[in-house]
């Protein structure tokens, strides 16, 4: 099928939609059959309400082979195959609509002879053109349903039939998408039963499971905000908008661990200070990493708004408003629910029923009292990963990731199938893989599309213009179909007196504007020649003085082997109509919004991409107050980003509209992994890897949580049968894999080696605040602290 002939609903910026043809296209793909078979499929299928089909003429609109024998039943039953063979390989010009016929773009799979003539065929295809007038949307795509219905049938003598309509892509794509909304339950589920056991511990006095609710609430009133300020603003909501919960759900978790990280690591002798107190040195402390997590990604999403794709830029307003409520609940709200959880514990209530109180004799288990993560950090994680041949396993490995995907990230391509965004086992996705497989010639349909305009006095422009695309390198040879030349050849060919009466005896050209007009609607609408045009022309009838308010010139483009050639062929027939006819006119045709949507892509990533490091480093730079621990920081999201781009390659990802979004997001996601590790690192007093082995202790359990939470937010994306649920799902995998392994391996080891001195401020010494806690915990940390190597 030719999809991208559709024209009701393009977006074509400036140019009105009343200019173009409204017509929508159906397709029919019908495998092997004879020809009683194919005609009385045709029938039946006729046999549907046609009172909204596009006409050409008096003639329904509807292209195939039989066509060619103008849907005459009598005369297509009483052909021979040898009749049927000559007519195929020798008709030029349709008997019904009277423009050029090409027999290879309605037959499949085609069989040559010796004398090169087309001997048989494995499929052919059926186009119905039905009215796109919104004022028959309903009755139109109650037909298509029909249609739709008709072609998944099974039909006596038919092979295979596989159909396409108009509604076929918004009704399968978008079906898909709801349907894995299901995983969205499914997915707070699971991060609600992790957050409850890692916030708290196992017992019913400090478990949190009223904590974890209230952060999946703050979760729940982010995605609220977001989607009611971006409506409110304007902005759409799309297909790519369905995987904001999840993202959300993975970012607003993130800050709650390191909040509550914060709380839990206060020293004994804050511990004792009043809860007010706490919550600020909680927050002192905290507050810092999740502003800078949370601005990168605001303004990394900001900056794509700038991008001129609605869509894309429709999803990062939603984002980044998603983010700012994510934060402003987080650092309030959470914060309060906290402070109400830790009064509930001190007042001994109970963790899930907060109306009964635990006796003073209650103990909490012993089990529920060692902390397993922060222990395995200080007792096996941080002395071995500071051994300095491990530090230069790690450095050596770093280097090597960077190298293989660095290659995998210049070597990733730039390409998009429409087909990605259905499922796999819809009708949709098998008409258009069968449409490939049978019709892979890659010649695409397009127009040129001009305003309201004085076609009388632009008589040289528009024959210029014919002249140019006939010999366009752009355009398929033989393909313009031009409805000025058409009338211009019927003016000087015609033996009409009346005709001839209204024209220049020596250019057969009309005398008046007004005559030009009279005489080209005879033409549309009584000359055998002209009735096909009808459907290109747009009349307007003011004050009985007929005009033309838009017109359509058709041709096909040549097959491209890549995004490339793309570009080229659009930039050319730009340039071609926009020297001859300037802004008068325009070319139009659906795979222009593929190819202008992969050149703005191409055009902004890189400067988003740019924009977007530079801010991350700036606020780094600002927050975090050292401008050596911020390029160290920057130094893993630059490593995570190439990272994941070379993956992407790997994995057979290319850049698209659903990537582009997803590598904007990972230079905001991939601070969250090491921000956190570098503004702890400066609050710490003493030796480098004293500093790293206190960084990694404090922060590095709920950056571990974090970054898994994010994964578990997404993990059931992954049996999603919707492109964007699964591309979302490999990238963000990517992004946490990565991220976690440079800010908890690389950057510790690059902050022991060279790490800058503390804040002046920092008041904090590992062994001091530890001492105890450690102690309760069974944890010999002083022992492992004097065997641990230093540099």
């Amino acid at each position: 099928m030719n999809y991208t002939f559709v024209a009701p609903k393009m977006n074509c910026r400036k140019y009105s939609k009343s200019m173009i043809a409204k017509y929508a296209l159906q397709d029919f793909i019908i495998g092997a059959t004879s020809k009683e078979d194919k005609w009385k499929c045709m029938k039946e299928s006729l046999g549907t309400n046609i009172n909204y089909m596009q006409k050409s003429g008096s003639n329904c609109l509807v292209n195939s082979i039989l066509e060619l024998w103008s849907y005459d039943e009598t005369t297509i039953l009483a052909a021979s195959q040898a009749d049927i063979k000559t007519k195929i390989n020798t008709a030029t010009t349709s008997p019904m609509y009277f423009n050029s016929y090409d027999v290879t773009t309605v037959l499949g799979g085609k069989v040559y002879d010796g004398s090169g003539k087309i001997d048989s065929a494995t499929a052919t295809k059926m186009t119905w053109f039905i009215q796109g007038d919104d004022a028959v949307k309903d009755q139109a795509e109650a037909w298509e349903q029909q249609l739709i219905d008709l072609g998944q049938k099974e039909h006596s003598g038919i092979s295979t039939t596989y159909v396409f309509a108009i509604r076929s892509f918004s009704d399968e794509a978008g079906g898909a998408i709801r349907g894995d909304i299901a995983f969205l339950s499914a997915g707070y589920v699971i991060v609600i039963v992790y957050i409850t056991i890692m916030l708290g511990k196992f017992n019913c006095l400090e478990q949190r499971f009223g904590l974890a609710i209230a952060g999946v609430v703050v979760v729940g009133m982010s995605i609220g905000i977001c989607f009611s300020l971006a409506s409110l603003c304007g902005f759409e909501y799309g297909p790519l908008h369905s995987v904001l919960p999840f993202l959300l759900l993975g970012i607003g978790v993130d800050d709650m661990f390191v909040i509550v990280g914060a709380l839990k690591n206060l020293s004994d002798e804050q511990q004792k200070l009043p809860l007010n107190e706490r919550i600020g040195k909680a927050l002192r402390h905290s507050g810092a990493s999740i502003t800078v997590t949370s601005l990168t990604d605001i303004m990394a999403f900001f900056i794509g708004a700038t991008t001129l794709l609605p869509a894309l830029r429709s999803f990062c307003i939603f984002a980044a408003f998603g983010i700012i409520a994510l934060y402003g609940l987080s650092t309030t709200f959470f914060v309060s629910a906290m402070a109400v959880d830790v009064k509930r514990a001190a007042a001994r209530l109970n963790a899930c029923c907060c109306f009964y109180k635990h006796k003073p004799e209650y103990k909490p288990n012993n089990c529920s009292q060692k902390e397993y993560l922060p222990a395995f950090i200080l007792k096996f994680y941080a002395p071995n990963l500071l051994k300095f041949p491990v530090k230069i396993v790690v450095l050596v490995l770093t280097a090597g990731l960077f190298g293989l995907t660095i290659w995998g990230t210049v070597n990733l391509e730039q390409k998009f199938e429409e087909k990605w965004f259905l499922p796999s086992d819809s009708y949709a996705y098998d008409y258009l893989t069968a449409s490939d497989k049978y019709f892979s010639s890659g010649q695409e349909q397009a127009g040129v599309y001009c305003k309201n305009i004085d076609y009388f006095g632009k008589k040289t422009e528009m024959e210029s213009l014919y002249t140019q695309l006939t010999a366009s390198n752009y355009v398929v040879n033989g393909t313009v179909d031009s409805w000025f030349k058409s009338y211009t050849d019927w003016l000087s060919t015609t033996s009409d007196a009346s005709v001839i009466a209204q024209i220049d005896a020596t250019t057969k050209y009309p005398l008046d504007s007004t005559k030009f007009y009279d005489l080209l609607y005879q033409f549309v609408t009584t000359e055998s020649a002209g009735l096909r045009f009808s459907r290109n022309l747009k009349f307007s009838n003011t004050s009985s003085v007929l005009g033309l308010t838009g017109s359509k010139i058709s041709f096909y483009h040549p097959s491209v082997k890549d995004t490339v050639e793309g570009f080229n062929v659009l930039d050319g027939i730009q340039s071609l109509v926009a020297g001859v006819a300037g802004s008068d006119c325009f070319p139009y045709s659906q795979i222009h919004l593929t190819w202008e949507s992969n050149k703005v892509i191409r055009q902004e990533l890189y400067r988003n991409i740019a924009l977007a490091a530079v801010c991350v480093f700036i606020i780094c730079l600002v927050l975090i107050a050292n401008i050596w621990t911020s390029l160290m920081v920057f130094s893993c999201v630059a490593l995570t980003f190439v990272n994941v781009g070379g993956f992407m390659h790997f994995w057979g990802l290319t850049i698209d509209v659903v990537t582009c979004v997803q590598l904007i997001l990972a230079i905001g996601l991939a601070v969250d992994y090491s921000a956190h590790i570098g503004h702890c690192f400066m609050t710490f007093q003493g030796g480098r890897n004293e500093r790293v082995k206190a960084t990694l202790v404090e922060i590095g359990g709920p950056v571990i949580s974090g970054g898994f939470s994010t994964f578990l937010a997404f993990v059931l994306l992954a049996v999603s049968k919707s492109y964007v649920f699964t591309t979302f799902f490999k990238v963000l995998f990517l992004v946490v894999i990565f991220g976690l392994f440079h800010g908890l391996v690389y950057l510790p080891v690059l902050l022991s080696m060279i790490g800058p001195g503390a804040y002046f401020s920092a008041d904090r010494r590992y062994q001091h605040d530890k001492k105890e806690r450690d102690e309760e915990n069974g944890v010999d940390n002083y022992a492992m602290e004097k065997q641990a190597p230093t540099m």
